[in-house]
């Protein structure tokens, strides 16, 4: 009985010991701010007065959204993020996260918008994102991107400066891929995930997994690592001096494609966790 009751403490001490992860949603978006970028010309938005030519139009800036294009919904007793794409944006987190494993599900509605009504549905996920809203387009944070794009969940993407290294080789000429073993090269542009690729049919859900940890990252797309950025870092335009990027907010990116995203979590890491330890060589 006493070995019993020492197992289950220990037991019961473990799971105190393991993080835990924290939901980021709720219906009233109560962890969030919206950002809203230039609205394309093709359609009118109420209360939005353009410029004299397409340069000048204003963009619609911090919580102002008059076409909902970010909503929650509560289905089936948890709450779902609705991205109608109208305007491109992002719905950036109050707070700032350093080491972390943040998780979620995503599946694409059907509707598009101008100027992306034929190309592929895209979308993205943006982590240690600093300084002023709209840097990178007018539209997002400098930050590192965890493309979340038809037929390329898992690609990253560079945000307003921001560049990493990572073990890639060239393909066709045409773009660099993820290549486990290959030799780090400093990149500055995107990074893809490659063939061998597990996304589900559109109107499914997927689940993107997004580890970060001492300025590298692990992206991870139903349960299964597609790519992985180290030496997280930025430029200012015009400098040669580079400048850790290793904690800062996040954004769900408005990018002309409706979408969803549901069981948005995230939980503090203090380590990387063993199912992602072999994707980092240099952390073992």
């Amino acid at each position: 009985m006493r070995l019993l009751s020492l197992c289950l403490l220990g037991a019961t001490l473990g799971a105190a010991e393991a993080p835990v992860f924290t939901p980021l949603l709720d219906a009233q978006l109560s962890q969030w701010e919206k950002w809203l970028g230039v609205p394309h010309r093709s359609y009118e938005v109420p209360g939005y007065v353009r410029g004299a030519t397409p340069k000048e139009d204003p963009v619609l800036g911090l919580n102002r959204d008059p076409l909902d294009v970010f909503t929650v919904k509560v289905v089936d007793g948890e709450p779902v993020l609705h991205i109608t794409g109208q305007v491109f944006g992002g719905l950036t987190t109050l707070k700032s996260f350093e080491n972390f494993h943040l998780r979620t599900q995503h599946r694409w509605g059907t509707r598009k918008w101008e100027p992306r009504l034929n190309a592929v549905r895209d979308n993205g996920i943006l982590f240690h994102c600093i300084g002023e809203h709209g840097a990178g387009g007018k539209n997002w944070m400098r930050s590192q991107e965890c493309q979340v794009q038809e037929g390329d969940i898992g690609d990253w993407w560079p945000i307003a400066g921001a560049m990493v290294d990572a073990a890639v080789k060239d393909e066709d000429g045409k773009v660099v891929r993820y290549v486990p073993g290959a030799p780090l090269r400093a990149m500055r542009s995107r990074i893809w995930h490659g063939t061998d690729y597990p996304e589900k049919p559109s109107g499914e859900w997927n689940t993107v997994e997004v580890y970060a940890f001492a300025g590298d990252a692990v992206f991870r797309l139903n349960g299964r690592t597609v790519n992985v950025v180290r030496n997280s870092r930025y430029r200012e335009k015009g400098s040669d001096q580079e400048i850790p990027l290793k904690a800062g907010k996040l954004q769900i990116q408005s990018e002309a494609a409706e979408c969803q995203y549901r069981r948005l979590e995230l939980r503090p890491l203090t380590a990387w966790p063993q199912e992602v330890l072999a994707d980092v060589p240099a952390a073992k």
